[in-house]
Parts: structure tokens; sequence; C-alpha cells
């Protein structure tokens, strides 16, 4: 989480506590008391059931999104890939589809072809210079019962988003030399962890 993002929670709580605070000294009720410790328990539990409700909820409501923006990339993303070997000149190229799992707080990625899987294990989702990026590493794992070649890789791809389109596309580098491009059109907010079925959903909205 950002130091701006986390300094807007700091104070939202305290502002919704001096409410708090305020409103129980109108009504007359002593902090000190039985009364008063009570009602500032319940204030805190409401407090925290709030931000919990909002970071796995809340913040993919349009309206609530407001108070901590974060775009919503939940869901399955589907295209192709571009892959040049840097040492022998050899240029690859593929479908692919692109599982993410998304709370306000965390982003888990799933990358899947028709012989790779790649997990993610840091994500970053970050706004700069007019633009959304979303950056994570990756460990490839070849889908082989007597292979078990393991690669990692960054990409670095840029969001945009439209009424009727939502477009993830940009570039990747692994540690055995190749770099290469994505481009991702999303398919659903569903988490759909077959290739195969990845691919006939994404067929089926191409021909729509």
């Amino acid at each position: 989480m950002k130091a701006e993002e986390s300094k807007r929670i700091v104070v939202i709580t305290i502002v919704i506590s001096l409410l708090f605070v305020i409103i129980l000294s109108l009504r007359g009720v002593n902090l000190g008391s039985f009364a008063g410790i009570k009602a500032a328990s319940s204030a805190t539990l409401i407090l925290t059931v709030w931000w919990w409700f909002y970071f796995k909820y809340g913040w993919k409501i349009k309206w609530l999104n407001l108070i901590l923006y974060k775009e919503n990339i939940n869901g399955t993303w589907f295209g192709e890939y571009q892959s040049t070997d840097l040492s022998k000149g050899n240029i690859y190229t593929g479908q692919i589809s692109l599982v993410i799992k998304q709370n306000y707080l965390t982003i888990k990625i799933t990358s899947i072809t028709e012989r790779y899987k790649n997990y993610s294990y840091s994500e970053e989702l970050n706004f700069q210079d007019e633009k959304n990026r979303l950056i994570y590493v990756y460990s490839q794992e070849k889908l082989s019962p007597i292979n078990h070649i393991t690669r990692k890789g960054t990409s670095e791809l840029e969001l945009t988003l439209s009424d009727d389109k939502s477009v993830l596309d940009g570039k990747f580098y692994t540690n055995n030399g190749t770099i290469g491009s994505l481009v991702f059109t999303k398919i659903s907010h569903k988490h759909i962890m077959f290739f195969d079925k990845a691919k006939e959903m994404f067929e089926e909205s191409v021909t729509k």
C-alpha cells in the first residue's frame, strides 16, 4: 500500500472517531464511564468491519471506489505473445491467458499457455505519468512430468480501459535471454484456470 493511501486511511479513521466522540459528548455520555467505554469498543469494531469490507469488496463498487481509488482488473484476460530468443534470433508466437485475482491490498497473477504456467510472486499496480501500469515478477514452470525447467521473468503492462473494452499490453523479459511483447483483452470477471476454456470464451467474444 502506498504512503498516500495509508495516510488517507488514517485521516478517514481519525475523522470518523472524532465525529463519534462529538456525538457521544452531545448526548451527555461520559467517555470514561462504562457506557462510554462500551460505545468506544463498538465504534472500533464497526471501523474494523468497515475497512475489512472495503478492502475485500467495497472498493469494487463504483461510488465507494472514490474513497481510495484503484482500478479493478480482477478476472480473466486472453491474448497473444511474441517472444524473441536473443542468442539465436528465433521468434515464437502463441496465445496466452492471464488470470488475475485481486482485492484492494493484493494481486496474484497466473498466466497460462498450452505448455506453460507462470505464477507471480511480486506484483504492483500503479498510476504514473497518467498511465496505469501492472508490473509483476513471475516463475515459469513447463507443463511436463519429465522436464522441470523453471524460468523467471518480469512483465510490464499498460492498462487501457473503455466502456466496451479493457486492454493490457506491454513487454516481458526472462532470465534465459528472451524478450517479448504481450497483449490481452478482458474476457470475464471470473477466474478461468483452464487455457482451452479461456480460448473458447475469447473466440466466442470475437465472433459476436
